[in-house]
């Protein structure tokens, strides 16, 4: 069988205490030992992880983050530059749920020219992703590894396959939880960024307002974003106006 000639005796030790560790995650801090864990056994630099819900016709109207450690100046470009539009490895991961080559989908969605560029001054130039749907088919989990130290070989894509499954539970009963406990989710800085937002201020006009940098009003826009289960800004805003959180001027 491959399985026997790619594992070793001590990587499926290895695997079967992944997946046996996995069934005590609680919260994320868990959830991020568990991704570390994968090193026993695969190389990568960075790794990252999410959920997403989907309408109907499967595109993705929310999304979690639980981000390993991915550069922080990587997720500020993607949030303020709204690549989360014309990332082809997401959208193909929320489509077929498949283990996917970045470079491979780069090449077969024509990626845009600026993400890929913006994406390798981080490190992240290729990697592979994968992600798993659940059973009613409205929410799937990603996967992502990345980084020069990636192999990218049957014995990768077998170990990836293998754990995703277990994975995607994880990250659904934490991102549930979460859900759960946040009753008011949004700090007071959130807020006060968030009524910025409603006004039509940028993260530079924020900063200036607030005296804060740039990257961190982006860093609590993110939260904001990932509090209010919203893609984007303006979701941000009306969910938040919805909720009762801030007014309508």
């Amino acid at each position: 069988m491959v399985f026997n000639k790619l594992l070793s005796k001590r990587d499926a030790v290895t695997l079967l205490e992944l997946i046996h560790t996995s069934l005590l995650c609680s919260n994320e801090e868990d959830f991020k030992a568990l991704v570390n864990k994968l090193h026993e056994v695969i190389s990568y630099d960075f790794a990252f992880s999410g959920l997403g819900k989907t309408d109907t016709h499967g595109n993705v109207v929310s999304y979690k983050i639980i981000n390993v450690n991915y550069p922080a100046g990587w997720i500020d470009v993607y949030a303020s530059k709204n690549f989360y539009d014309i990332d082809s490895v997401v959208k193909e991961n929320f489509r077929n749920f498949r283990l996917q080559r970045w470079k491979d989908t780069f090449r077969k969605r024509s990626t845009p020219k600026e993400f890929i560029s913006h994406a390798e001054d981080f490190g992240l130039q290729d990697g592979f992703t994968h992600g798993q749907k659940n059973t009613a088919g409205n929410r799937g989990s990603l996967l992502s590894i990345s980084g020069d130290s990636v192999e990218y070989n049957t014995r990768t894509e077998m170990i990836l396959e293998l754990v995703v499954p277990h994975f995607h539970q994880v990250i659904m009963r934490i991102i549930d939880q979460q859900s759960r406990d946040n009753i008011h989710p949004l700090s007071k800085r959130e807020l006060e960024v968030l009524n910025w937002l409603q006004r039509g201020k940028s993260s530079w006009d924020i900063s200036m307002l607030l005296h804060i940098s740039e990257r961190t009003v982006n860093f609590h826009v993110d939260n904001i974003k990932r509090k209010l289960d919203a893609v984007n800004r303006p979701q941000a805003v009306s969910v938040a106006v919805q909720q009762g959180l801030i007014c309508v001027e």
